[in-house]
């Protein structure tokens, strides 16, 4: 039987038993909660990013912990945002991530965090007003926020055997964050993607490549994926709906590679397609500028 999943958004976090040894702890726009997630097998629980706060991952720890899952003895995370990872303290457990991953939060761990501070990191540009607001509502007092730095780092891909099922943990890039990572379960065939198909933030106005996004769609495309978990997303991607997810990407690419600055006008019609015209519109033009 196929699993169910909500279709309408979220505005606060649901568990759902995805496969028979992953689940989903789904997004909470309000504050900008991603999607946890859990693979868990009969050696122990592999939670699938840190959260954005010791209260996001403790919540979601306490759901696994009424379900029977085993300890948790591992966290992966997807890449180095705050809202990935600002949470990982919750599990006392190590953390792992990309080398690029474990080197972007080591300086975070050095920051000042009080609101003071994180105001002047947004007047000079090394903080987006978005993720700053989103912080002071998800972690209003952070004076005494800790920040783990993955001390199980790689540069390729690392594995987790769980007992009767593994988790592979890939990087793969993309222009959402260098570092970005896919968490990949070849048993259920269950993929959680972050945010690697997301569109460049922290460099506004908001982007994505060609390059950026032919690399990665076909580095996805290799991947046997029964279920997708994207971490901003409200539902969960069927193989088609996954399928369909990288063709339109695909797509975005090749219409504004063959007409350039008037590729916007050969996707009216569909919002999402224009939208992604319009983001790759606008990093063709950053590349051309520099």
């Amino acid at each position: 039987m196929s699993p169910s999943f909500p279709e309408n958004g979220v505005s606060e976090a649901t568990f759902q038993p995805v496969t028979p040894h992953v689940d989903w702890f789904t997004p909470d726009d309000r504050t900008d909660r991603p999607a946890l997630g859990a693979v868990h097998g009969s050696a122990g629980t592999l939670l699938v990013e840190g959260g954005a706060s010791v209260a996001h991952l403790t919540s979601f720890i306490r759901e696994l912990d009424r379900r029977g899952r085993p300890p948790a003895v591992a966290i992966a995370l997807t890449h180095w945002h705050w809202d990935h990872s600002f949470g990982s303290a919750a599990a006392r457990v190590p953390v792992a991530g990309h080398r690029e991953t474990a080197r972007e939060l080591g300086l975070q761990a050095g920051y000042d965090w009080s609101d003071a501070a994180l105001d002047q990191r947004v007047a000079d540009g090394l903080e987006i007003d978005f993720c700053r607001d989103m912080m002071k509502l998800e972690i209003p007092d952070r004076a005494d926020l800790e920040i783990v730095v993955p001390s199980v780092v790689f540069d390729e891909r690392h594995a987790f055997h769980l007992g009767g099922v593994t988790a592979v943990v890939e990087h793969v890039g993309g222009d959402h964050a260098a570092d970005s990572c896919i968490v990949f379960v070849p048993e259920d065939g269950v993929i959680f993607l972050g945010d690697c198909l997301y569109q460049r933030l922290h460099e506004p106005p908001e982007y994505l490549t060609i390059t950026g996004v032919r690399n990665l769609t076909d580095r996805l495309g290799r991947f046997d994926v029964s279920w997708a978990i994207e971490g901003h997303a409200e539902t969960i991607q069927d193989a088609a709906a996954f399928q369909e997810r990288l063709a339109q990407l695909r797509r975005a690419a090749d219409l504004v590679e063959a007409h350039g600055s008037t590729a916007s006008e050969h996707a009216t019609g569909d919002e999402d397609l224009a939208e992604l015209v319009g983001q790759l519109m606008v990093g063709e033009q950053r590349l051309s500028t520099r």
